[in-house]
């Protein structure tokens, strides 16, 4: 029970959060926005070809800016599965999901969550990307507005994403929570 319950919040905190709303996205017309918002002065998605799922399709990260790319992975875009793993985050008051790839010594984790954190505990949300090199926290891009994400279950068990190792859970770095 408590794990459907959990997983009903994932789905509820992705749909009705309201910066949630649609965001700048790199992705292109043809294809779904599976994740995208602005880190300041740059994009941040995750584009996947329309009716992906386990058997066929693809998707991408991208981050950049417009025509400016600073990075594209896997290029050229990849069966989700070979590429990404995904995970849930648990939290009092809400939840969230994750998706992560490894590029050599760095690891992206794309996430949104919602929970009750810091002074008072109130309901507040985190999302944007974490990045790793060689385990160590490298770099932090919080999403600044709203956000578009499709990021949970249902989408996981659709592109037959791999769950992370429970050893290998995703923690939110603290400079994603309100102070």
């Amino acid at each position: 029970m408590r794990l459907v319950f959990g997983l009903s919040l994932i789905a509820m905190a992705s749909v009705s959060s309201p910066s949630l709303a649609a965001a700048p996205s790199l992705c292109k017309a043809d294809e779904l926005t599976v994740f995208s918002c602005s880190t300041g002065a740059h994009v941040a998605s995750v584009c996947a070809s329309k009716g992906v799922s386990k058997s066929e399709g693809t998707m991408q990260y991208r981050y950049g800016k417009g025509d400016k790319l600073d990075l594209v992975y896997p290029d050229p875009a990849a069966k989700p599965a070979d590429i990404f793993t995904s995970g849930s985050l648990t939290f009092s008051g809400g939840g969230g999901a994750y998706l992560r790839f490894d590029n050599g010594a760095f690891r992206y984790t794309v996430f949104t969550a919602i929970g009750k954190w810091g002074r008072g505990e109130r309901p507040a949300e985190a999302q944007g990307v974490a990045v790793q090199k060689d385990g160590k926290q490298f770099a932090n891009f919080p999403c600044r507005g709203g956000v578009t994400s499709e990021l949970g279950p249902d989408l996981f068990d659709r592109l037959g994403l791999k769950a992370s190792e429970a050893a290998d859970e995703f923690d939110i770095p603290d400079v994603f929570f309100p102070k």
